[in-house]
Formats: C-alpha cells, sequence, structure tokens
C-alpha cells in the first residue's frame, strides 16, 4: 500500500491523502509491556507475552486461534491510532473493534506502514487486509519475523480491540498515538471543494457549476448521505467525525475526493 501523504503535528504519524509524502517525527509508540500511563490502558485476555529477539517488539502478547484479544483503551479520545502486529502469516487472522464496535479493515477505513524485518519476511508486506480482517501476507513455510504498525483512519477513537480469530500464532506489541490530527488543504483544481478537512461546510467551486449530485460514504464504503447541490456549499455538519468520500455526478460520474470531517 502506498502512503500518498503523512502529515504529522507535533508527534504525529500517517494518513492516506493524495499530496507525496513529507517526513516528520514518528507516532508516540507505547509498548504492549508498558504499565499502565495517563495514555493508554491495555487489557488482555487469553494470551502470554513472550520474547522472539526483536528489540522493538519484545516482549510481544502473543495470541493463537480464536478467543484471545487485546483491548487498549486511551484516556481521552485519539485520533488515527495505530497498532503494531508481529509474525503473521497467511493462516494468522485478526478481527478489530473501535469503540466497542467492529471496525472492518480495507483501504480506505485503515492502511499499514512498511514492515520492519527482524529475521526473515519475503515479499513487499507483511500484512494485508481481506474480508475486514488483518492477515499476514507469508506462508508458515515462507516465515514472516517482521513487525508492522496498522493505522486506523478514524477520528475520536477511544478504544481498539485486537482478537485473534485464526492461525498458529501472532504477536501483539503495543499502540501509536498522537497520530494525523491537521491535513493542509488540497488544491480547488485537485478536488472541486474546500476547506479540507472541514467542520461541516466544503464550499463548491468553480469546477462544480450547475447542479450537482453529490453521494457520500463513510470509511467502510457505507453510503450514508445523498444530496443535490446547485452551486454554494455541502453542509456536513450532521455527519459523525471520520474520513467520507464524496462521489460527484453531473450527467454521469466526474470524480470522487476524500474528505476529513472533524
Amino acid at each position: 500500500m502506498k502512503h500518498l501523504l503523512r502529515v504529522r503535528h507535533a508527534a504525529v504519524c500517517g494518513v492516506l491523502f493524495s499530496l507525496e509524502a513529507i517526513a516528520q517525527e514518528p507516532c508516540h509508540f507505547i509498548r504492549a509491556d508498558s504499565p499502565n500511563t495517563d495514555t493508554v490502558t491495555f487489557t488482555f485476555n487469553g494470551g502470554a507475552f513472550a520474547s522472539y529477539g526483536c528489540i522493538p517488539i519484545d516482549p510481544t502478547y502473543w495470541m493463537s486461534g480464536s478467543g484471545m484479544d487485546v483491548t487498549a483503551t486511551f484516556a481521552q479520545p485519539v485520533d488515527f491510532p495505530a497498532f503494531r502486529v508481529w509474525g503473521m502469516n497467511d493462516d494468522d487472522v485478526a478481527s478489530v473493534m473501535v469503540n466497542g464496535s467492529a471496525y472492518p479493515l480495507d483501504a480506505q477505513s485503515a492502511q499499514y506502514d512498511p514492515k520492519v524485518v527482524c529475521g526473515q519476511s519475503p515479499g513487499p508486506d507483511g500484512v494485508e487486509f481481506i474480508s475486514g480482517n488483518v492477515v499476514g501476507a507469508n506462508t508458515n513455510v515462507e516465515g514472516n519475523y517482521s513487525y508492522q504498525d496498522v493505522i486506523l483512519n478514524v477520528l475520536g477513537v477511544s478504544s481498539i480491540t485486537v482478537a485473534s480469530a485464526a492461525g498458529a500464532g501472532w504477536g501483539f506489541a503495543g499502540v501509536s498515538v498522537y497520530c494525523a490530527t491537521d491535513v493542509p488543504d488540497l488544491s480547488m483544481a485537485e478536488q472541486g471543494f474546500y476547506p479540507n478537512p472541514t467542520s461541516g461546510i466544503v464550499q463548491l467551486t468553480d469546477r462544480t457549476n450547475g447542479t450537482v449530485a453529490v453521494s457520500i460514504h463513510n470509511a467502510q464504503g457505507r453510503l450514508v448521505k445523498q444530496l443535490r447541490a446547485i452551486g454554494g456549499s455541502i453542509d456536513l455538519s450532521d455527519l459523525a467525525p471520520g474520513i467520507y468520500t464524496l462521489r460527484f455526478e453531473q450527467g454521469a460520474p466526474w470524480g470522487a475526493q476524500r474528505v476529513v470531517k472533524y
């Protein structure tokens, strides 16, 4: 998965948008074995800590099969948090819940950083998103001695639960917080509306003269709103904070752009 934009404000990390990557400081990573802090509390169920000779993730909370999970509960809601997994093969499957509800993973709802190898891990990726879950990209024969951060494209996260659904075993290493909190406006020529992010109102540009049909999809790709705009602006204030895709049509579809609602 290609990262097109990484914006950080103070110590913040990346989220997908349509500008070239810019390097800044990383997110603040909190290991799974850290004591409870004023930032996050971990709750573990069914697994056990183990070390694998990879210092950045040792010890990691190891889970296998189904019925094991980790919940990270944040003292204050965070935006665009990430969690780190270790050693997932293609028989290892994990699901994610955000704020107590299922959060299917796909190219719009989440992304992943390049893997970091501690040993052997062929192929470009250590994980991938399949049927809403995070799954290892390598077979057991190939092996996957790497860790990778999965970044959730969602705002206002109070808790993340990562649950093992299948497999011989994989590790949960921790979470990252203070990730992307600001995204600069794209040029009007690139998107047809501004500002982005927005607290509610986006202004249409000259590109959208006349009556425009707009469909709005959430990060899971579900249609949440449809409207017809005649120049002027679009009101998103009734939508929950998050990332949405606006699809425009004037007689025929002509474009789609992502917008952050805060």
